[in-house]
């Protein structure tokens, strides 16, 4: 049975044939570039060594001998956009607020809030101004620090297994790896330790918020009861109440991700 028609390979590097789907015709052409496959590749110009997904740059690079992300790394760029626009909407808003009340002490949330915009968006500048760097031009980078890599293989069933409802981890068939598959791509995982660290000591630090928001309203219902003691339960109740969801949430979150960034401690169920 005949090739369909189409570009082979001439036999000269770098060059193609066109097949008609019966013979060799006269046309060549040069052969279209490939990109490089992912791993782990120098950036052209620069000393960093980046991840490439094998389509992309990502805010991932080798900080001190170990995989890590960018401070700024925000995926995609899109919605650190959309969040910085509407963290700015929102001081817009508190600011305005501030300035017709006149109260000093108001005009701190828009400071923060203005804050927290300028971070997202300055995020996914960086995130797009990574993506944009010329395509890797050197060979991938081989160092114990960043392997095994997803693709390797040293026993059976090796492949991606869900570790959560929106990642993947890759298993060599003898061990996990740090690399997680998600809907961006490959993705290196390595520092995921020191973040579900920092996220279960903010979670409960944002929990101890709540308790001293529930001890000023139950200080203030227990004294004599005055304007001041009003202010107390009511903003008690409602720190307590504001910073304990968010405080759970957090925490909820974390431990629903735990698989995502530690090394699961069993093997993956067999196919």
């Amino acid at each position: 049975m005949s090739a369909p028609q189409g570009w082979y390979d001439a036999g000269t590097p770098g060059r193609q044939r066109w097949w008609d789907g019966v013979q060799w015709t006269a046309h060549e052409r040069t052969a279209p570039p490939t990109a490089p496959s992912m791993g782990w590749y120098q950036v052209p110009g620069t000393a960093d060594i980046r991840w490439w997904d094998g389509v992309i740059w990502t805010p991932y690079r080798v900080r001190k001998g170990k995989p890590r992300p960018d401070a700024l790394a925000v995926e995609p760029p899109a919605v650190g956009l959309v969040l910085g626009i509407v963290f700015f909407i929102l001081a817009m808003l508190q600011l305005l607020a501030a300035v017709i009340t006149q109260s000093p002490g108001n005009f701190a949330l828009p400071v923060v809030l203005m804050s927290i915009a300028v971070i997202w968006i300055l995020g996914a500048a960086h995130t797009r101004a990574v993506r944009r760097l010329p395509a890797p031009q050197s060979a991938a980078v081989v160092d114990a620090s960043v392997q095994p890599l997803p693709g390797e293989v040293d026993g059976p069933d090796a492949g991606w297994y869900p570790v959560t409802g929106q990642a993947s981890r890759w298993w060599t068939g003898s061990r996990w790896t740090w690399y997680l598959g998600t809907r961006f791509g490959p993705r290196p995982g390595h520092a995921g330790p020191r973040g579900y660290l920092t996220s279960m000591i903010v979670g409960w630090c944002v929990v101890g918020i709540a308790v001293v928001g529930l001890v000023v309203a139950v200080a203030g219902s227990i004294m004599e009861q005055s304007l001041v003691t009003g202010f107390m339960i009511v903003f008690g109740i409602i720190f307590a109440v504001l910073f304990g969801g968010l405080g759970a949430f957090a925490l909820l979150l974390t431990r629903a991700r735990r698989n995502a960034m530690l090394l699961p401690t069993t093997p993956p169920p067999l196919r």
